[in-house]
């Protein structure tokens, strides 16, 4: 399953490096890209379940997740 999700609070490559970081240590994202001019995450999961976790590993990172 393909989303996308918003992000706010992304200035610079140390914020994308730092919220790759966390996505690389998640289980079950197949892909994802993340773009600092549309302040996007892109994400190919297993299960939808886990979008949840992802946006809550994030937030806890300092960045805030736009619906």
């Amino acid at each position: 399953m393909k989303t996308t999700i918003k992000i706010q609070g992304m200035h610079c490559e140390g914020c994308v490096k730092r919220i790759e970081n966390v996505l690389s240590k998640i289980k079950g994202i197949d892909n994802f890209k993340v773009s600092l001019e549309e302040q996007t995450i892109t994400l190919e999961v297993k299960k939808e379940n886990i979008i949840e976790d992802i946006k809550a590993k994030i937030e806890a990172i300092g960045f805030n997740v736009k619906q």
